[in-house]
C-alpha cells in the first residue's frame, strides 16, 4: 500500500512539471521589421520664352536709334526634383517710347509627374521704376483655339459689380499696381498634363492635349500729356508669376 501511494504522488507531480513548462515556453516572443518607402510625385511647371512684338508709332528716341529694342530669354530646363522651381522667363525691353505696345509670349509646361492646373498669374511692380509703370498698362492674355481670348481679368474686377459673372473681359490695369489675374474666368484654369520635354528650351517638343497653356502679355506706353521727362531712360523692373496645383 505504501508504495502505491508513493507511485500516485509521483505522477501527480510531474503532471504538475509538465503545466509549468507549457506556461514557461509561451513567454517567449518574436519580432519581424516591415519597413515601407513612399515618395511623392511632383506638379512643376517650366517656362518656355515665345516671341515679341511691338506696335504703335514707333517713335522712339533718335538718339538711340529710333527703334525700340527687345528680347525674351529662358534657361535650361530644370531638374526634375521635389520642391524645384521652374524656368524664369526674362523680358528685357529698351527704349520704349510714348504711343507704343509690346507684347511678349510664353508657354507654361508641366515637367512633373502630376497632372495640374494653372489657376492665377500674380503680377508685382516692383520696388522701382513707379512712375514711369504708372505711364503704361499691362494685360495679359491666353491662346485660344481661335487665337487670344480677351484681357484675363483681375481678382478685383472679378469681385465687382462689374463683372457681371465675368462674362466681360478684364481692361488693361495701370502697370504700378500689384494684382492677381484670375484664370479661373471663361476661359480656365488651364489643365496641364505631365509631359516631359525634349529638344532644346526654346524649341520643346510634347505630345497630347493640354500640354501647354501660352500667354501674351502686354506692355503699352500711354501717349498722354503725363508722360514727362521725368520718367526719361527711367528703369522699371515688374514681375509675374504663373500658380498651379495637382489635380486628382
Amino acid at each position: 500500500m505504501v508504495s502505491r501511494i508513493t507511485l500516485a504522488a509521483g505522477a501527480l507531480g510531474l503532471g504538475a512539471l509538465a503545466f509549468v513548462g507549457t506556461g514557461s515556453f509561451a513567454s517567449f516572443t518574436s519580432q519581424t521589421p516591415v519597413t515601407n518607402s513612399i515618395t511623392s510625385g511632383t506638379f512643376q511647371l517650366q517656362d518656355v520664352a515665345g516671341t515679341t512684338s511691338v506696335s504703335g508709332l514707333l517713335v522712339g528716341d533718335a538718339v538711340n536709334g529710333g527703334q525700340p529694342t527687345q528680347s525674351l530669354a529662358t534657361t535650361g530646363e530644370p531638374p526634375l526634383s521635389v520642391g524645384g522651381n521652374g524656368n524664369t522667363v526674362e523680358y528685357t525691353l529698351g527704349n520704349a517710347a510714348p504711343g507704343d505696345s509690346y507684347s511678349y509670349r510664353f508657354s507654361v509646361y508641366d515637367v512633373g509627374t502630376l497632372q495640374g492646373q494653372l489657376n492665377t498669374i500674380t503680377y508685382s511692380p516692383g520696388t522701382a521704376g513707379s512712375a514711369l509703370l504708372n505711364e503704361m498698362t499691362v494685360q495679359i492674355q491666353e491662346a485660344t483655339g481661335s487665337g487670344w481670348s480677351a484681357p484675363i481679368p483681375t481678382a478685383a474686377y472679378q469681385a465687382s459689380a462689374a463683372c457681371g459673372g465675368c462674362g466681360s473681359a478684364g481692361t488693361p490695369v495701370n502697370a504700378s499696381g500689384a494684382y492677381t489675374f484670375m484664370l479661373n474666368n471663361q476661359w480656365g484654369p488651364a489643365f496641364l498634363q505631365p509631359n516631359k520635354l525634349t529638344g532644346t528650351p526654346l524649341a520643346p517638343t510634347y505630345t497630347g492635349e493640354e500640354s501647354s497653356a501660352t500667354f501674351k502679355v502686354t506692355f503699352s506706353f500711354l501717349d498722354t500729356s503725363g508722360s514727362q521727362n521725368s520718367v526719361q531712360s527711367m528703369h522699371a523692373a515688374p514681375t509675374m508669376s504663373v500658380n498651379g496645383i495637382n489635380t486628382p
